[in-house]
């Protein structure tokens, strides 16, 4: 049995956040000490994590709740069930929609910007101006190429090179192959992508940590906060990343694992 402070420790949640899941029904105790301490069983903490990870892709506690009792009672073929799983999907493809049409509209703001700013600077220019005009162009052609004609890799790669990250390097590349075809979960939080490589594989976490520590020295890392840990659990090894430029750590292990 586990009390609630090794199992808030166990998870990171607080354990208000436990308490408060007991009192919506999601997370009973399965017992209670002669003290009256809540216990729970360990496999709980799976209950606990299932809860945790539909709360995260925007399913209410309702929802999470027939979800639960559903699953207690061996009956997931449910039409209510669809009906819940298809409003969230639809949801996220709206968002996502919206993010498409943003970045395609983005490109079109970008040409028309450009060719005004060709139009202004029309004859000779500085060698510093040429330059900068390069690097808009470059820009120019990156945005408004076709998404369905660029591979995620292609896509990647700039990323990486725009942001000085040392995960341009040979070795980083050697690690990323190790990490190839695992099992990922990946999700936001906070500041931060936390990226769960489900693996008991000592190598798995041995390329992990050594990903990790390439980023220690990246000149976008503005100070220790930022700077991507590893953390092992019975699940596998868990990353984190935090920073504006954290997001490119997801980007990057969705084209390994696609």
């Amino acid at each position: 049995m586990l009390t609630i402070g090794k199992l808030a420790k166990r998870s990171g949640v607080p354990p208000s956040t436990l308490r408060y899941y007991e009192s919506e029904g999601l997370l009973i105790p399965a017992e209670r000490s002669d003290a009256g301490y809540r216990l729970y069983a360990e496999e709980q903490e799976q209950t606990l994590r299932f809860i945790q990870r539909a709360q995260r892709l925007g399913f209410t506690l309702d929802d999470i709740r027939l979800l639960l009792r559903r699953i207690d009672n061996g009956n997931l073929a449910h039409g209510e069930i669809n009906r819940i799983a298809e409003a969230r999907y639809l949801e996220i493809e709206r968002r996502v929609t919206e993010l498409l049409v943003q970045r395609h509209e983005m490109g079109l703001f970008l040409q028309d910007l450009h060719r005004r700013i060709q139009t202004a600077s029309a004859g000779a220019l500085t060698d510093e101006q040429e330059v900068a005009d390069a690097l808009f162009t470059r820009l120019v052609e990156r945005v408004c190429t076709d998404p369905g004609a660029e591979s995620a890799a292609s896509m990647l790669e700039w990323l990486l090179h725009t942001t000085g990250c040392p995960l341009t390097t040979q070795e980083a590349y050697r690690l990323l192959e190790q990490l190839r075809g695992e099992h990922v979960h990946l999700w936001q939080a906070d500041d931060g992508y936390y990226i769960l490589v489900v693996s008991d594989n000592p190598a798995t976490g041995d390329a992990l940590t050594a990903l990790a520590q390439l980023e220690a020295d990246c000149r976008v890392h503005l100070h220790a906060r930022q700077i991507p840990q590893v953390m092992h659990n019975d699940e596998g090894y868990l990353l984190v990343a935090r920073g504006d430029n954290a997001f490119i750590f997801a980007r990057l292990f969705l084209t390994i694992t696609a």
